[in-house]
């Protein structure tokens, strides 16, 4: 037979999907790595500091995955992993901007109508064309 419903176990609360959208988990997005990775700012952030707080005095970083190590080989080995192959391979493209996402759609043909309120279509190329729709009216008596 079944367990109780709403008994759930010890471990229920740790569901991966919440702690991967926690903040305290949250990486550097792939634009900011972009960013830093560029030939004029990468000797900024290739030179660090040694800080007790960090993993490994913080000597052992990744730029492009924007995470430290403890030990040199820990990165040397993380240097060989599928993640790190697969972030360079997402930093090989320029990431999505702001001003891409501005700028206006063209989905083809719109309706417009003109000062008589007849539809006129406006196609790709910019031409107006007037439209060939004919409104016919019946009675009926």
């Amino acid at each position: 037979m079944g367990r109780y419903s709403g008994h759930g176990g010890t471990h229920t609360k740790k569901k991966q999907y919440k702690r991967a959208r926690s903040t305290k988990n949250r990486a550097k997005d792939i634009d900011q790595i972009f960013d830093e990775i560029q030939p004029e700012t990468v000797d900024k952030f290739s030179k660090f500091e040694v800080d007790p707080d960090l993993p490994g005095m913080g000597q052992n970083f990744c730029i492009h995955c924007s995470k430290h190590f403890v030990t040199n080989e820990d990165l040397q080995s993380h240097f060989k992993g599928k993640p790190h192959k697969n972030r360079l391979k997402e930093l090989k493209t320029k990431p999505y901007s702001l001003q891409e996402s501005q700028t206006p759609v063209d989905n083809g043909v719109k309706l417009n109508r003109d000062a008589n309120g007849v539809p006129t279509t406006t196609d790709v190329s910019g031409t107006i064309k007037k439209s060939t729709i004919t409104t016919t009216t019946t009675t009926t008596a």
